[in-house]
């Protein structure tokens, strides 16, 4: 920027280039501060999460904290979605991590306040040296943080500084006033421009360089402000797509909650702009224009913390309304695995035996829904019944953790010879039903490279597939009754099932060679036939796994010991 004859001229190019690139620096730098801090605690966040939510309170706590170290509300709404489309969060929970996670994203409005920028480059050089030069991967973990905190402060002064060039320009000017004029359009501003860059704290720390300028009066930025916490539920809406009735709805309660916040607040703006306008007369040193970001950061804090602090009072409130604006219900049956109590263990030993049976059994029913996905979208071209498969595979792993965790501390208690026998049956069940989920998957990904591909399944195929899905689904069904209710019956059933699948997929098999080989149809293509069979056979196999330990329990009563 230059003048030229009292006229205020623009390098647009260098401008534009500063803005973009700041801001892209900017977002690089919060992302790769958010992922190498999620990094460095690698799976504890979400053990946190799933752990420590019983109650809203804490929900809210830990909302704050998790969204305070990785510096994304979004990205903390975004596991919760996660967690509750596996299973493992309820409604109710996952809203008051929602809560907390607004207040949390304020910790970056306040950072950015702070006379930072200025150390931006040694900060910078500073985890480089980390990323670089140390062999340890904690080390350079937490050079990610560093460089990643550096980048923060160093994209933002790049784009402060176009900025600042752009409030001298009278159009410019003008358009920011227009929003202290008219503070709807300002809420309009910071909802659109919060969900295109898909990050408040982006939003926020453009409008503190804005306002530094003076260019903006107060009540719009305030404005703004309110409208960026509108757009950042995109971030939920998009977890959510795909996901479960539950997952919805927290997405929705996402957006409800910061929608009424905004707009009963908008509803305030002139009184709660004068408090904030107080607080920065009363707190502030205005001498120098960037304490006046800490202003901006004020209005975030107070905004967020109050709304959340109106909203706890009305989560169950918040959840009915949820359910009414998201209908139906879940088709994805949910397995407790809170249930799986460890001060159980302790106290007797066999009772947290059967509570791990309830979470195995009803793992059991979990994995028959994902066969039957698996045989409707063979046959039937359903992305709803697809993103299910997928989801239940996400809940089959989890549960296989946290059953094979318990069942191990149960095995450390010291149990008799029998119950030792049923710990060991157990955690073999449970490494059966989550292999038949992996190969679930696999039948998934090769009819859904066959429907991208336009390759139909001949007449044949299809009778063939659909008499050997019979005898699967029959097996599944006696697998779980044999290990529900220890059926000796149930468990011969299955026996006899495997070997007809195995004979089916072998006479399948060959079939499907000599089509081939007549060229007489669409199989010539191939397109896995042979190993879609090959995964269905593997699924009887698994199922018979579990069965056997039923019926050498029952043949050799008295020998637990044996080696079978």
């Amino acid at each position: 920027m230059y003048l030229l004859a009292d006229t205020i001229v623009i390098d647009w190019k260098e401008t534009i280039f500063a803005i973009v690139g700041g801001l892209g620096i900017f977002l690089f730098g919060i992302n790769m501060m958010g992922d190498s801090l999620k990094a460095i605690a690698g799976s504890r966040l979400k053990i946190i999460i799933e752990k420590t939510t019983n109650t809203p309170i804490k929900g809210i706590l830990v909302g704050i904290i998790i969204t305070g170290l990785i510096q994304s509300s979004s990205g903390t709404t975004a596991l919760t979605v996660g967690l509750v489309r596996a299973g493992l969060m309820t409604l109710p929970q996952a809203v008051g991590i929602i809560l907390g996670a607004n207040i949390g994203t304020t910790v970056t409005s306040l950072l950015l306040g702070l006379p930072i920028k200025e150390y931006a480059l040694p900060i910078m050089a500073a985890g480089s040296f980390l990323i670089f030069f140390m062999s340890s991967k904690k080390y350079k973990q937490l050079g990610g943080v560093v460089l990643g905190f550096g980048m923060l402060f160093f994209g933002l002064d790049v784009m402060g500084g176009a900025l600042k060039d752009l409030a001298y320009l009278p159009e410019f000017k003008s358009a920011l006033e227009s929003v202290g004029e008219f503070p709807v359009l300002g809420l309009f501003v910071g909802a659109v421009s919060t969900a295109i860059i898909q990050s408040s704290s982006a939003s926020i720390a453009i409008l503190q360089e804005l306002y530094t300028t003076g260019a903006i009066p107060l009540i719009g930025a305030v404005a703004i402000l309110f409208g960026s916490n509108i757009g950042t539920t995109v971030t939920a809406i998009f977890a959510s797509i795909g996901g479960s009735i539950a997952a919805k709805r927290t997405a929705a309660a996402h957006v409800v909650f910061n929608l009424l916040g905004s707009m009963f607040f908008m509803i305030l703006l002139v009184p709660y702009t004068r408090f904030i306008q107080f607080l920065e007369n009363k707190f502030i040193d205005i001498s120098e224009p960037n304490n006046l970001k800490l202003t901006i950061s004020f209005a975030h804090m107070g905004f967020n913390i109050l709304n959340t602090v109106i909203m706890f009072f009305f989560i169950s409130q918040l959840v009915w309304l949820v359910t009414k604006i998201i209908r139906g219900e879940d088709n994805i049956i949910c397995v407790d695995v809170d249930s799986l109590n460890d001060d159980l263990i302790i106290e007797a030993p066999v009772l947290a035996l059967e509570s791990a049976k309830i979470v195995i059994t009803n793992m059991g029913k979990l994995t028959e829904q994902m066969v039957d996905g698996v045989i409707t979208y063979s046959f039937e071209n359903n992305k709803k019944v697809f993103e299910n498969g997928f989801q239940i595979e996400e809940m089959l792993d989890t549960i296989d953790k946290k059953a094979h965790d318990y069942l191990v501390k149960i095995a450390q208690t010291g149990l008799n010879k029998k119950d030792a026998q049923l710990q060991a049956e157990y955690v073999d069940t449970i490494r059966d039903l989550e292999r038949i989920g992996d190969h679930c998957i696999n039948l998934y990904q090769f009819f859904e490279h066959r429907y991208d591909n336009k390759m139909v399944l001949s007449p044949e195929a299809k009778k063939e597939l659909t008499k050997l899905y019979d005898v699967v689904k029959e097996s599944i069904k006696y697998t779980l009754e044999a290990f529900e209710n220890y059926d000796l019956e149930s468990a011969k059933n299955v026996v006899e099932r495997e070997v007809i699948i195995d004979r089916l997929v072998i006479k399948n098999r060959k079939r499907h060679i000599m089509r081939m080989n007549n060229n007489d149809s669409s199989e010539t293509s191939d397109g896995f036939y042979v190993d879609i069979l090959s995964n269905i056979e593997r699924i009887g196999d698994h199922c018979n796994n579990i069965v056997i330990n039923i019926i050498q329990e029952n043949y050799y009563n008295d020998d637990l010991d044996n080696d079978y």
